[in-house]
């Protein structure tokens, strides 16, 4: 298998409130954050929340970069950033060498992190009904 590292020679700059990755995206790229600071929110029934700040170095994208599923969260610049990008494109034929029982260890860990994202939704859920009351 090719060397992931050396696919990484592109990047962007993102200027303050610039967006890096939509929510419900269809794009699969890998990201690394080097500089600056990123923001992600996520669309609830109040709007935008903001659920996490990265700061470097920080991975982003890596679920739909390896299951291809939709993007869950908007991921935007909160300083300027520099960050470092893979298309899926470029490595979609070497991770398809990935042997079928290493794919199934990265399916469940993918499966798991998203029920522990709703779990964690859900909770937040409650959480606010009960300051309301």
């Amino acid at each position: 298998m090719t060397n992931i590292v050396s696919f990484f020679q592109k990047s962007k700059t993102f200027q303050p409130g610039e967006v890096v990755i939509r929510e419900g995206g269809n794009d699969r790229d890998l990201y690394i954050l080097s500089e600056g600071v990123l923001e992600a929110s996520i669309k609830d029934d109040y709007g935008q929340v903001v659920v996490s700040e990265m700061h470097p170095p920080e991975i982003l994208g890596e679920i739909s970069f390896l299951d291809g599923s939709p993007r869950n969260a908007t991921v935007k610049a909160k300083t300027q950033a520099l960050v470092y990008y893979l298309p899926y494109d470029e490595v979609s034929r070497e991770l398809a060498e990935i042997p079928g029982w290493f794919k199934l260890i990265l399916q469940t860990l993918i499966k798991r992190m998203k029920s522990s994202g709703k779990k964690i939704k859900e909770l937040e859920k409650e959480i606010e009904k009960l300051r309301e009351d």
